[in-house]
Formats: C-alpha cells, sequence, structure tokens
C-alpha cells in the first residue's frame, strides 16, 4: 500500500534549482497556508495584494548577509596595514567556516527529526497527539529553510571574502596562487613581529590623527597609549598623525571651498530651503561620485 502523505507534507515547496540567491527552498511552509491557518485558526485575516504574498514568500528562502563592500572596506579595511588586512580577511573566514560547519550539522539533524516525527505520527494512535506531530513536523521545515539559508549566507560571504584576498595578494592574471606562501607570509613570526610593528605606529597615527581632526589636541587614552611605546615609535607617531591631519584638513578646506561655490550656484534666487536627505545623499553616491559634485544629476550646474 502506497504511503499516504501529511498535509505537511503536501505544503511543502519543492527542490528547484536558479540563479544565485533565488533558489526555492528545498522544504518549508508556503505563506499561503500560513495566511490560512491565520484565518482559520486564529481569526486573525490579512488583505494582501498578489505582489505582497509573492514578496513575502519569496524572502522565506532568502538570505542578506554582509556584502562583500562591507567586508572589504569596513571589516578587512579598519585594519591599517596590508599584512593586517590579510590576517583579518582569513580570521573573518575561519568564523564563518566554524558558521557553517555548526549550521550543516543542525539542518542534518533537523533532517533527522523531521523522518522521526514522521515515523512518530505514522505510529501514533490518539488523534491530537498525532495532529500534534503534524505541527511539530512544520516547524521543522522552517528550521530546515533556516540552516539552509544560513549555510547559503555564510558559503555566499567566504566567497567574497577569498576573492577580497586573492585581490590584495596582487598576482597579475596568468600568475598561480601560492598557497604555501600565503601561510608563511601570515605565521612566520619574524615576518609577523616586524608587521605588528608597522601595524601599531600606524594604527596610533591614524587614531591620533582623527582626534587632531576632530578635537585639535590628543585626547588621553591615544596619548597613554603612544607613551608606552619606545621614544623612537612615539616620535613615528606623532610625525605621521600630523602630516597625516595636515593634509586632510588642507584637503578638506579645498572641497569645502568647491562645495561651498557649487551650494551659492545651486540656490542662487531660491529661498533658504532644507533638503531631503536621503535623496540628495543617495544622488550624490549613485551619479557624482567620480565627479564630486553636489548638484542633482538632472539639473545642470550651468543654469543658464
Amino acid at each position: 500500500m502506497k504511503k499516504q502523505d501529511s498535509s505537511a507534507e503536501k505544503n511543502q515547496l519543492s527542490t528547484e534549482s536558479s540563479s544565485k540567491g533565488h533558489r526555492k527552498p528545498k522544504v518549508s511552509i508556503p505563506f499561503e497556508k500560513t495566511l490560512s491557518d491565520m484565518e482559520v485558526t486564529a481569526n486573525e485575516g490579512w488583505d494582501l495584494s498578489e505582489f505582497d504574498k509573492n514578496l513575502i514568500d519569496w524572502t522565506d528562502s532568502q538570505f542578506f548577509g554582509q556584502t562583500e563592500y562591507q567586508n572589504k572596506y569596513f571589516v578587512v579595511n579598519s585594519q591599517v596595514t596590508p599584512w593586517r588586512q590579510m590576517r583579518q580577511a582569513i580570521m573573518e573566514i575561519q568564523t564563518r567556516l566554524n558558521a557553517i560547519q555548526k549550521v550543516t550539522i543542525q539542518y542534518k539533524r533537523t533532517k533527522n527529526d523531521i523522518e522521526r516525527t514522521k515515523v512518530e505520527m505514522e505510529e501514533e494512535e490518539n488523534k491530537f497527539y498525532k495532529q500534534d506531530k503534524e505541527y511539530e513536523l512544520e516547524l521543522l521545515y522552517i528550521d530546515l529553510q533556516v540552516w539552509d539559508n544560513k549555510m547559503r549566507q555564510s558559503k555566499d560571504e567566504i566567497n567574497g571574502l577569498l576573492r577580497i584576498i586573492k585581490e590584495k595578494l596582487g598576482k597579475k592574471p596568468d600568475e598561480e596562487y601560492d598557497f604555501e606562501e600565503l601561510k608563511e607570509t601570515v605565521l612566520n613570526k619574524e615576518i609577523e613581529e616586524k608587521e605588528e610593528h608597522k601595524y601599531w605606529i600606524a594604527r596610533m597615527a591614524k587614531q591620533s590623527a582623527l582626534d587632531l581632526l576632530t578635537t585639535g589636541r590628543l585626547q588621553a587614552g591615544n596619548l597613554d597609549s603612544m607613551l608606552m611605546m619606545s621614544p623612537e615609535d612615539q616620535a613615528a607617531v606623532t610625525d605621521l598623525a600630523l602630516t597625516y591631519s595636515t593634509a586632510m584638513n588642507i584637503n578638506i578646506g579645498k572641497i569645502k571651498a568647491a562645495a561651498e561655490k557649487k551650494v551659492e550656484h545651486l540656490m542662487e534666487n531660491d529661498t533658504p530651503q532644507m533638503f531631503d536627505t536621503t535623496g540628495v545623499l543617495t544622488d550624490y553616491a549613485h551619479n557624482n561620485v567620480t565627479g564630486r559634485s553636489i548638484l542633482p544629476s538632472d539639473k545642470p550646474e550651468d543654469r543658464t
């Protein structure tokens, strides 16, 4: 006799392959079923258009992790020397590898729980307990989708970090990447000692320069840390901090002067007003980064 599927199994979504980030879930509870359950069992109706339903259902199988741009500039490049950036990227891969290992085990465990629950449901004679097993099965399907999303998210982020590392290795297109060379660069204690020396001078100089740029003087915390270094390193930090902050101040002044001219030209004959912050910044980022223009893309600089 052919085994009859439970209603939970009937409501699974089939596995389909598609482009990255758009794969349908292997198993999950369709949003339509959730809507029906809400209305029937909880008397909680929800008036949604077909677009709304499709969008909500689609989010179930998506993941939204850290982007490659975010990892490159605000995670890896938060370190101020190339060697430290490389090490940070490797540490980020390690973190995500640990995550994907644990999630993969959770995925296997959930699949096992699903099969166990199916057997228990078949053997259960009490209709209330049997129904409860069906609800347990539905929850397991949701868990399976969560683990699947997390697996793909970690995989996607690791791929991005691998590209960042290869970019920082600076190889030519026809050159192969030498894994042993990379390991030696990261793990060699002599290289580490030299690179750490450079890193802490550069980091303390950056932090001190930010103090000078924002308050005009070194703050107690950075000054205290700098005074723990050797006199030669203190001098190097001070020199680099002053050089960097001075260069930044000069260039900020030049950009400010150019911005004032553009704004005066833009606002000529207009009454004083405030702006749609999101609109202005998004327009600048999308259209005018290269030219550093603050004018909207649809408004010519020359009004005549």
